[in-house]
Protein backbone atom coordinates (compact mmCIF):
# COMPACT_ATOMS: atom_id res chain seq x y z
CA UNK A 1 0.00 0.00 0.00
CA UNK A 2 1.35 3.38 -0.79
CA UNK A 3 1.21 6.25 1.53
CA UNK A 4 0.60 9.78 0.30
CA UNK A 5 2.60 12.62 2.53
CA UNK A 6 0.33 14.40 4.58
CA UNK A 7 1.47 17.23 7.53
CA UNK A 8 -0.23 15.38 9.85
CA UNK A 9 2.77 12.80 9.72
CA UNK A 10 5.22 15.25 9.11
CA UNK A 11 7.37 17.88 11.86
CA UNK A 12 9.99 20.55 11.62
CA UNK A 13 12.95 20.85 14.92
CA UNK A 14 15.95 22.84 15.50
CA UNK A 15 18.56 23.01 17.81
CA UNK A 16 21.78 25.58 17.99
CA UNK A 17 25.22 23.97 17.18
CA UNK A 18 28.39 24.43 19.04
CA UNK A 19 31.41 26.68 17.97
CA UNK A 20 31.88 24.22 15.44
CA UNK A 21 29.89 25.67 12.04
CA UNK A 22 27.87 22.50 10.83
CA UNK A 23 28.40 20.26 13.86
CA UNK A 24 24.35 19.59 14.23
CA UNK A 25 23.12 19.40 17.47
CA UNK A 26 22.47 16.55 20.03
CA UNK A 27 19.77 15.40 22.08
CA UNK A 28 16.18 17.38 22.21
CA UNK A 29 15.33 19.37 18.94
CA UNK A 30 12.92 22.89 19.87
CA UNK A 31 9.79 23.81 18.40
CA UNK A 32 9.75 26.92 16.39
CA UNK A 33 6.14 27.56 17.85
CA UNK A 34 2.87 26.80 17.35
CA UNK A 35 0.76 26.45 13.88
CA UNK A 36 4.30 25.86 12.23
CA UNK A 37 4.63 25.95 8.57
CA UNK A 38 7.27 25.36 5.87
CA UNK A 39 7.30 26.89 2.47
CA UNK A 40 9.87 26.87 -0.30
CA UNK A 41 11.61 23.84 1.23
CA UNK A 42 14.58 23.53 -1.74
CA UNK A 43 17.47 21.95 -2.17
CA UNK A 44 19.79 22.21 -5.12
CA UNK A 45 23.25 20.94 -6.63
CA UNK A 46 23.98 24.00 -8.77
CA UNK A 47 23.76 21.36 -11.97
CA UNK A 48 25.32 22.98 -15.10
CA UNK A 49 24.76 21.46 -18.42
CA UNK A 50 27.76 20.90 -21.11
CA UNK A 51 27.80 20.52 -24.70
CA UNK A 52 30.02 19.71 -27.00
CA UNK A 53 31.18 20.62 -30.64
CA UNK A 54 29.62 18.66 -33.57
CA UNK A 55 26.89 17.43 -31.40
CA UNK A 56 23.29 19.07 -30.89
CA UNK A 57 22.79 17.70 -27.60
CA UNK A 58 24.27 17.64 -23.95
CA UNK A 59 27.37 15.86 -23.25
CA UNK A 60 27.62 15.79 -20.00
CA UNK A 61 27.15 17.57 -16.27
CA UNK A 62 28.98 19.01 -13.90
CA UNK A 63 27.66 20.35 -10.59
CA UNK A 64 28.30 23.33 -8.23
CA UNK A 65 27.66 24.27 -4.61
CA UNK A 66 25.00 22.42 -2.40
CA UNK A 67 22.34 24.93 -1.05
CA UNK A 68 19.40 24.84 1.30
CA UNK A 69 16.28 26.92 1.76
CA UNK A 70 13.25 27.27 2.89
CA UNK A 71 10.93 29.70 5.30
CA UNK A 72 9.57 28.70 8.55
CA UNK A 73 5.61 30.50 9.56
CA UNK A 74 4.66 30.16 13.13
CA UNK A 75 2.77 31.64 15.92
CA UNK A 76 5.18 32.68 18.80
CA UNK A 77 5.61 30.41 21.66
CA UNK A 78 8.82 31.37 23.33
CA UNK A 79 11.87 33.75 22.73
CA UNK A 80 14.50 31.13 21.69
CA UNK A 81 14.37 32.10 17.78
CA UNK A 82 16.01 35.10 18.26
CA UNK A 83 19.83 33.70 19.11
CA UNK A 84 19.58 32.55 15.12
CA UNK A 85 19.46 36.01 14.39
CA UNK A 86 20.84 38.33 17.22
CA UNK A 87 24.07 35.84 18.11
CA UNK A 88 24.47 34.07 21.33
CA UNK A 89 22.32 35.05 24.46
CA UNK A 90 22.98 35.28 27.81
CA UNK A 91 21.26 33.62 30.61
CA UNK A 92 21.22 35.90 33.61
CA UNK A 93 19.33 35.47 37.24
CA UNK A 94 15.88 37.14 36.91
CA UNK A 95 15.98 41.16 38.13
CA UNK A 96 13.15 40.90 40.05
CA UNK A 97 14.29 38.45 43.05
CA UNK A 98 10.90 38.50 44.52
CA UNK A 99 10.04 35.67 41.85
CA UNK A 100 12.10 32.48 42.71
CA UNK A 101 12.46 30.56 40.02
CA UNK A 102 12.30 33.30 37.39
CA UNK A 103 15.27 33.79 34.61
CA UNK A 104 16.72 36.50 32.53
CA UNK A 105 17.96 36.06 29.02
CA UNK A 106 19.14 38.81 26.90
CA UNK A 107 20.72 38.86 23.16
CA UNK A 108 21.77 42.24 22.35
CA UNK A 109 22.82 43.67 18.55
CA UNK A 110 25.26 46.20 20.35
CA UNK A 111 29.03 46.03 19.36
CA UNK A 112 29.63 47.50 23.05
CA UNK A 113 28.46 43.58 24.66
CA UNK A 114 30.31 40.47 24.55
CA UNK A 115 31.68 39.58 21.45
CA UNK A 116 29.90 36.19 20.92
CA UNK A 117 26.69 38.09 21.27
CA UNK A 118 27.47 39.72 17.38
CA UNK A 119 28.57 36.14 16.33
CA UNK A 120 25.95 34.00 13.68
CA UNK A 121 25.20 31.44 16.04
CA UNK A 122 24.27 28.13 13.49
CA UNK A 123 21.47 25.83 13.53
CA UNK A 124 20.86 22.38 12.67
CA UNK A 125 17.35 21.47 11.36
CA UNK A 126 15.18 17.77 11.49
CA UNK A 127 12.45 17.49 9.06
CA UNK A 128 10.49 14.44 9.17
CA UNK A 129 8.10 13.09 6.54
CA UNK A 130 6.07 10.07 7.33
CA UNK A 131 5.31 8.82 3.38
CA UNK A 132 5.58 5.21 1.88
CA UNK A 133 9.19 5.36 2.91
CA UNK A 134 9.57 6.99 6.17
CA UNK A 135 12.64 9.39 6.78
CA UNK A 136 13.86 12.68 7.43
CA UNK A 137 16.06 15.77 6.43
CA UNK A 138 18.64 16.90 8.51
CA UNK A 139 20.82 20.51 7.54
CA UNK A 140 23.42 21.24 9.08
CA UNK A 141 25.43 25.20 9.52
CA UNK A 142 21.83 26.63 8.67
CA UNK A 143 21.92 30.16 9.58
CA UNK A 144 19.15 32.94 9.21
CA UNK A 145 19.11 35.86 7.15
CA UNK A 146 16.10 37.40 7.97
CA UNK A 147 13.02 37.54 10.71
CA UNK A 148 9.79 38.68 10.20
CA UNK A 149 7.53 39.63 13.55
CA UNK A 150 3.94 40.49 12.78
CA UNK A 151 1.47 41.89 15.63
CA UNK A 152 -2.81 42.79 14.69
CA UNK A 153 -5.79 43.21 16.58
CA UNK A 154 -7.13 39.47 17.72
CA UNK A 155 -4.46 37.73 16.34
CA UNK A 156 -1.84 36.06 17.54
CA UNK A 157 1.80 36.99 17.12
CA UNK A 158 3.25 35.51 13.63
CA UNK A 159 6.74 35.05 13.18
CA UNK A 160 8.68 34.17 9.61
CA UNK A 161 11.95 33.34 9.36
CA UNK A 162 14.13 32.55 6.35
CA UNK A 163 16.76 29.95 6.82
CA UNK A 164 19.69 29.20 4.52
CA UNK A 165 22.28 26.40 4.50
CA UNK A 166 24.62 24.35 2.35
CA UNK A 167 24.79 20.88 3.92
CA UNK A 168 21.96 18.02 3.81
CA UNK A 169 21.25 14.77 4.93
CA UNK A 170 18.69 12.25 4.34
CA UNK A 171 18.10 9.47 6.81
CA UNK A 172 15.90 7.33 8.65
CA UNK A 173 12.43 8.62 10.04
CA UNK A 174 13.15 9.38 13.98
CA UNK A 175 10.01 10.36 15.53
CA UNK A 176 9.99 14.48 16.58
CA UNK A 177 11.84 15.03 20.13
CA UNK A 178 11.10 19.00 19.92
CA UNK A 179 9.70 20.26 23.25
CA UNK A 180 8.21 23.69 23.67
CA UNK A 181 10.26 25.04 26.34
CA UNK A 182 7.47 27.82 26.78
CA UNK A 183 4.72 26.80 28.53
CA UNK A 184 2.51 26.25 25.68
CA UNK A 185 0.54 29.16 25.57
CA UNK A 186 1.37 31.43 22.44
CA UNK A 187 1.39 35.13 22.61
CA UNK A 188 -1.24 37.22 21.18
CA UNK A 189 -2.54 40.94 20.97
CA UNK A 190 -4.41 40.80 24.15
CA UNK A 191 -1.04 41.00 25.98
CA UNK A 192 1.25 43.04 23.82
CA UNK A 193 2.17 46.73 24.47
CA UNK A 194 3.83 48.81 22.34
CA UNK A 195 5.35 52.16 24.19
CA UNK A 196 6.02 55.64 22.19
CA UNK A 197 9.04 56.58 21.04
CA UNK A 198 8.33 60.34 21.00
CA UNK A 199 6.70 60.23 24.60
CA UNK A 200 7.49 56.41 26.59
CA UNK A 201 3.98 56.64 26.65
CA UNK A 202 1.92 53.17 26.07
CA UNK A 203 0.10 53.47 22.84
CA UNK A 204 -3.28 52.37 23.76
CA UNK A 205 -4.65 52.57 20.00
CA UNK A 206 -2.29 50.09 18.16
CA UNK A 207 -3.61 48.27 15.09
CA UNK A 208 -0.99 46.71 13.94
CA UNK A 209 2.61 46.36 14.26
CA UNK A 210 5.07 44.54 11.48
CA UNK A 211 8.63 44.37 12.42
CA UNK A 212 11.89 43.12 10.18
CA UNK A 213 15.35 42.38 11.25
CA UNK A 214 17.56 41.22 8.77
CA UNK A 215 21.41 40.09 9.65
CA UNK A 216 21.79 39.49 5.81
CA UNK A 217 23.61 36.85 6.59
CA UNK A 218 25.45 34.73 3.79
CA UNK A 219 27.39 31.43 3.68
CA UNK A 220 31.14 30.60 2.72
CA UNK A 221 32.10 28.23 0.84
CA UNK A 222 35.81 27.29 -0.10
CA UNK A 223 37.88 25.58 -3.01
CA UNK A 224 37.69 21.75 -2.77
CA UNK A 225 34.25 21.68 -1.17
CA UNK A 226 30.83 21.20 -2.00
CA UNK A 227 29.18 21.56 1.38
CA UNK A 228 29.43 25.57 3.20
CA UNK A 229 32.45 26.26 5.67
CA UNK A 230 31.51 29.20 7.45
CA UNK A 231 28.58 32.05 7.45
CA UNK A 232 28.98 35.76 8.06
CA UNK A 233 26.96 38.09 9.33
CA UNK A 234 26.61 41.75 7.58
CA UNK A 235 24.56 44.92 8.76
CA UNK A 236 21.93 44.35 10.61
CA UNK A 237 18.92 46.26 9.93
CA UNK A 238 16.02 47.08 11.62
CA UNK A 239 12.83 48.02 10.16
CA UNK A 240 9.24 48.07 10.49
CA UNK A 241 5.48 49.44 10.37
CA UNK A 242 2.73 50.60 12.95
CA UNK A 243 -0.57 51.34 12.40
CA UNK A 244 -2.76 53.31 14.91
CA UNK A 245 -5.81 55.60 15.09
CA UNK A 246 -4.91 59.14 14.44
CA UNK A 247 -5.43 61.36 16.82
CA UNK A 248 -3.38 64.54 16.54
CA UNK A 249 -0.03 65.22 13.67
CA UNK A 250 2.25 64.43 16.20
CA UNK A 251 3.60 62.00 14.46
CA UNK A 252 3.44 63.29 11.55
CA UNK A 253 5.82 66.05 12.49
CA UNK A 254 8.65 63.41 13.57
CA UNK A 255 8.53 62.58 10.19
CA UNK A 256 8.79 66.34 9.37
CA UNK A 257 11.50 66.74 11.94
CA UNK A 258 13.76 64.20 11.09
CA UNK A 259 16.48 62.86 12.99
CA UNK A 260 16.76 60.09 16.15
CA UNK A 261 13.80 60.10 18.77
CA UNK A 262 14.27 60.62 22.39
CA UNK A 263 12.87 57.94 23.28
CA UNK A 264 13.12 53.68 23.05
CA UNK A 265 10.44 51.90 20.95
CA UNK A 266 9.34 49.23 23.18
CA UNK A 267 7.52 46.28 22.90
CA UNK A 268 6.41 43.71 25.07
CA UNK A 269 5.14 40.40 24.51
CA UNK A 270 3.24 38.72 27.45
CA UNK A 271 1.60 35.53 28.29
CA UNK A 272 -0.80 37.14 31.09
CA UNK A 273 0.37 35.26 33.60
CA UNK A 274 2.20 35.55 36.86
CA UNK A 275 4.65 34.28 39.13
CA UNK A 276 7.02 31.98 37.71
CA UNK A 277 4.27 31.17 34.79
CA UNK A 278 5.63 34.39 33.36
CA UNK A 279 6.60 33.94 29.91
CA UNK A 280 7.63 37.75 29.05
CA UNK A 281 9.68 39.02 25.86
CA UNK A 282 10.79 42.81 25.70
CA UNK A 283 12.29 44.09 22.81
CA UNK A 284 13.77 47.52 23.42
CA UNK A 285 14.78 49.50 19.98
CA UNK A 286 17.69 52.12 20.49
CA UNK A 287 18.15 55.12 17.77
CA UNK A 288 14.64 55.18 16.26
CA UNK A 289 13.91 57.26 13.03
CA UNK A 290 10.56 57.63 11.13
CA UNK A 291 11.25 57.75 7.54
CA UNK A 292 7.27 58.04 6.62
CA UNK A 293 3.71 58.60 6.81
CA UNK A 294 0.51 57.73 5.26
CA UNK A 295 -3.10 57.76 6.23
CA UNK A 296 -4.43 54.95 5.28
CA UNK A 297 -7.83 56.05 3.74
CA UNK A 298 -10.36 59.10 4.24
CA UNK A 299 -13.24 58.05 3.93
CA UNK A 300 -17.09 58.65 5.23
CA UNK A 301 -17.86 57.29 8.18
CA UNK A 302 -14.37 55.31 8.44
CA UNK A 303 -12.29 55.28 11.19
CA UNK A 304 -8.71 57.57 10.13
CA UNK A 305 -5.74 55.57 10.69
CA UNK A 306 -1.81 57.12 10.48
CA UNK A 307 0.79 54.16 9.19
CA UNK A 308 4.39 55.07 9.90
CA UNK A 309 7.75 53.51 8.78
CA UNK A 310 10.80 53.80 10.89
CA UNK A 311 14.17 52.52 11.35
CA UNK A 312 15.93 51.96 14.11
CA UNK A 313 19.97 51.13 14.87
CA UNK A 314 20.04 48.60 18.31
CA UNK A 315 18.09 46.05 19.88
CA UNK A 316 18.14 44.57 22.84
CA UNK A 317 15.45 41.48 23.79
CA UNK A 318 14.63 40.49 27.30
CA UNK A 319 13.31 37.44 28.05
CA UNK A 320 11.74 36.09 31.25
CA UNK A 321 10.97 32.62 31.86
CA UNK A 322 11.13 29.52 34.42
CA UNK A 323 14.46 27.89 32.45
CA UNK A 324 17.49 28.73 34.06
CA UNK A 325 19.89 28.06 30.45
CA UNK A 326 19.01 29.00 26.79
CA UNK A 327 18.73 25.57 25.27
CA UNK A 328 21.43 24.56 22.61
Amino acid sequence: MVTASSASSSYVEYGYESSTFGSGFVGNGIEFGKEVKVTGLEFKNNQMALGQLYSPEIESFAYGKNEGKCSIDYVVSNPWFFQSILGTGVPLAAANPTVSGLYQHTWNSSPSTDATMRDIHSMALRIGFKTDTEYKRQAVGVVCPSLNLKMALNETVKASQELVWGEETKSGFQAPTGVSLSGGIPYTFVHAEITSPLTGATLASVQSFDLSISSNAELIYGMGSKLSVDAYRKILEMTGKVSLVLYDATLLESVYGRGETANDLVVTLSNGLSGTSTRNIVMTFTGCSFSSHDTAGVEPGELLLENLDFQCKHVSVVAKNALSAIPT
